[in-house]
């Protein structure tokens, strides 16, 4: 179907669908509608036809992505709750026999692009609840869903060879709230079904009631597959099915979209999860936002969803729209005719919403804890610190602080399993854990060459300051992580330093995106080309929608790459499969920052000292006082302060209005800071990630001993030591550098400003 039949917030393109009139009053005369009482609530609908002939093949696809909802993205609060499912629970019998696992595919995707992941769970054998977003995809932009493939007992790719265990459907027909049709901002209307295309056989559906409108220490749970953690054998994300049920207090008519609110991990794929009740076993809601805390759509009563009205929806003779005037009304969009989409109206007996007042604006998030944080850190000792700390880490170079970057982000997520031990027999997938590292580096090398006093002009310390604030805490971590990070720090340091070192294969492939296999390409000859390019150039379809200010500094980029490519060629390492356009969106869209969202609860599990740990420690350790010659230049400490700078001085710059950036040309700075350091760092990255249970292990090793100081100091320089002589090793026979690298004479300068006063 062509990218015509998409839909545009705000624009009419459902004529009789409104956000806030699902219900009428009947009866209803209209053809088509099942016949109603006086006084019967009726609800509208829209409904549509899947093409369940297409992709029936047992197999499910190889390229896939979690499924974001809106301008969320992970959502897990604090330590990861989130346990395996046993394999008896979603075996034939199982409790969780009736929870699927979906691969869906949407109107608007190119060929070639991958499919989404989400999750739904069955109320009989042929009827699937899911989200409203799994079926029509606002965020993206990607509009109605096309294709369905629902598998129960999926365990893996693998598991589909087990017959007993796994079954597979394709999606018959869509039911969804006229709301969510009508308007992206209608959150209350998330929520669908899906029909397949013929039933699941020996299953145990899900019981669901309406949710309670207020709950005190209830037992909630949520199931599903998500997207960040998989099969540590096969690579494959989303493979297993994870459970997470904490005692949570809530109240619908409290919370902000007159959702069910709880503190439970979730995160993209869990989309459509059931919201379930322990003590019965029994869904109370929907799973469809994430955030903190994260949120369901509710089931019937005043606030939810009547799902008598969406099942009888999917059995009713379906009629067109209608406008104004009540006649049929023809649905177009751009000038065509969106033929695929049709309405009922069906009575339930379920209750309407109550009236109430509309939702303000949500000028919460992010953006509005940076700016209170500003407020607060904007006196003259918290900017004497934060020069310190920065003059700190600008002693150690950028391939340290990317190491520690990545080393601190997958630690730190594996550390905040409440059962460390649990953690190292999974795999989280870490995706663009690398490219954040990478882009904040390239972030930091821009601030460097603005310099000090523009920086402080154009607000960019202001907003760094909060940041390193709230993130120094991690340092307490580099004394037993750090150590196990020196060799590819040392590594990666000599290559970049050395453009013409070549790149040991030993140490993981590039970050290069394979080519479509001939058979799985969709037509031929220039259709060919474009999903080749899709599938390389579009890696990021399914993230989170960002905040106003982030979305402008992506697009503003987007546009600058142009420019410095058309300009620069391809420069900074010569990999033409290297794309700097899908590394920056990985980065920001999926990655999200490296030392946010809770890594601190794991680290502090690394900190060297226990409870007596504290960061004064550190700033009086003579080994960590940079300026002392008798001291290693590159200690744990700087490292670890490198990589919380970077991150800073990457949410400073998204938060900096583009106008600014484009006028003192950051875009290009960081553009070529990306293509400098790009394939290099993610050829050793890559290997780090590959061994991080290892690294895990070593770090909790080094982190349970009692060693002495003397004796942590003298590996310190053991390890230093080590890696100067990998890096005299690995120059020998390399030609002399002719002059000093531009950026270490910008570093020096940067400094020597700093020291003088800003």
């Amino acid at each position: 179907m062509s990218s015509a039949t998409l839909r545009t917030p705000g624009t009419a393109s459902f004529p009789s669908l409104k956000p806030t009139a699902d219900y009428r009053v009947g009866p209803s005369k209209k053809p088509g509608t099942v016949s109603s009482t006086p006084g019967t609530r009726m609800f509208e609908v829209g409904t549509w036809t899947l093409r369940s002939t297409e992709f029936v093949e047992l197999e499910p696809p190889e390229n896939t992505e979690a499924l974001f909802y809106g301008t969320r993205g992970e959502a897990v609060i604090g330590e990861d709750g989130r346990t395996k499912v046993h394999p008896k629970d979603y075996m034939p019998n199982g409790k969780y026999r009736g929870i699927v696992k979906l691969f869906l595919r949407y109107a608007g995707q190119k060929k070639g692009g991958p499919w989404a992941m989400g999750t739904g769970w069955l109320i009989n054998n042929d009827t699937i609840v899911t989200a409203g977003h799994c079926v029509y995809d606002w965020s993206h932009q990607l509009g109605q869903l096309t294709h369905v493939k629902a598998y129960i007992g999926y365990h893996g790719k693998e598991s589909i060879k087990d017959a007993r265990s796994v079954q597979l459907r394709t999606g018959k027909r869509v039911a969804v709230p006229g709301g969510w049709l009508a308007s992206n901002d209608n959150a209350g209307r998330d929520v669908a079904f899906i029909q397949v295309d013929r039933p699941f056989t020996g299953v145990k559906a899900i019981q669901y009631q309406p949710t309670p409108p207020t709950g005190s220490k209830v037992v909630l749970g949520v199931v599903g597959y998500p997207g960040d953690l998989m099969n540590p054998k096969t690579k494959e994300k989303g493979a297993f099915m994870y459970e997470m049920f904490h005692p949570i207090t809530y109240d619908i008519a409290k919370s902000k979209a007159e959702m069910l609110q709880y503190t439970i991990d979730t995160y993209g794929g869990n989309s459509g999860s059931p919201v379930l009740r322990k003590k019965d076993m029994t869904s109370i809601g929907v799973h469809v936002l994430g955030g903190n805390p994260n949120s369901g759509s509710v089931i019937s009563g005043p606030k939810g969803n009547p799902f008598d009205a969406l099942a009888a929806a999917l059995k009713e003779k379906p009629k067109r729209p209608t406008g104004e005037t009540g006649e049929e009304a023809t649905t177009t969009t751009g000038g065509e005719e969106a033929n695929w989409f049709s309405t009922v109206t069906v009575p339930t007996t379920e209750l309407g919403p109550e009236e109430t007042e509309a939702d303000g604006e949500n000028v919460g998030g992010a953006e509005a804890n940076l700016e209170a944080e500003e407020a607060e850190a904007d006196t003259p000792e918290t900017q004497e610190s934060f020069l310190k700390f920065l003059k700190k880490a600008l002693k150690v170079t950028g391939p340290f602080g990317m190491i520690a970057s990545v080393g601190l982000s997958a630690v730190g997520k594996l550390l905040k399993k409440k059962k460390r031990e649990s953690s190292l027999d999974e795999a989280y997938s870490f995706e663009g854990v690398l490219e954040r590292a990478l882009v904040g580096e390239a972030a930091l090398e821009a601030v460097i060459q603005l310099g000090p006093a523009k920086c402080k002009d154009l607000g960019i310390f202001k907003r760094m300051q909060p940041i390193v604030r709230r993130l120094r805490p991690i340092r307490l971590a580099s004394g037993a992580l750090m150590p196990l990070m020196m060799e590819p720090a040392w590594r990666l340091n000599t290559l970049i330093s050395r453009p013409t070192a070549k790149i040991p294969t030993s140490r993981g492939p590039m970050n290069r995106r394979p080519r479509p296999k001939k058979e799985q390409m969709e037509g031929d000859g220039e259709a060919d080309v474009e999903a080749e390019s899709a599938t390389v150039k579009q890696s990021v379809t399914f993230g989170p929608v960002l905040n106003a200010k982030v979305e402008a500094f992506l697009k503003s980029f987007t546009e600058a790459i142009a420019t410095e490519e058309e300009s620069q060629g391809v420069e900074g390492g010569g990999a033409t499969e290297f794309d700097v356009g899908v590394t920056v969106d990985k980065a920001i869209r999926i990655a999200g920052p490296n030392l946010g969202g809770g890594i601190e609860t794991g680290l502090a599990r690394l900190a060297v000292g226990g409870e007596s740990a504290s960061e004064a420690n550190l700033d009086n350790d003579p080994e960590a006082d940079l300026n002392n010659v008798e001291s290693s230049e590159f200690t744990y400490d700087a490292m670890t302060q490198r990589a919380i700078a970077a991150e800073a001085a990457l949410e400073a710059i998204l938060q900096t209005p583009t106008e600014t950036l484009q006028k003192e040309e950051v875009m290009g700075m960081i553009f070529r800071g990306i293509k400098k350091h790009g394939p290099k760092f993610l050829n050793v990255g890559t290997g780090l990630l590959s061994n991080i249970l290892g690294v895990v292990g070593g770090a909790l090793g080094i982190a349970g001993s009692k060693k002495k100081e003397s004796q942590m100091n003298g590996e310190m320089e053991a390890d230093a030591g080590d890696g100067q002589e990998f890096m005299d090793e690995a120059a020998e026979g390399e030609e002399a550098l002719e002059s000093m690298d531009p950026l270490e004479s910008a570093e020096a300068d940067f400094l020597h400003e700093l020291e003088n006063g800003v």
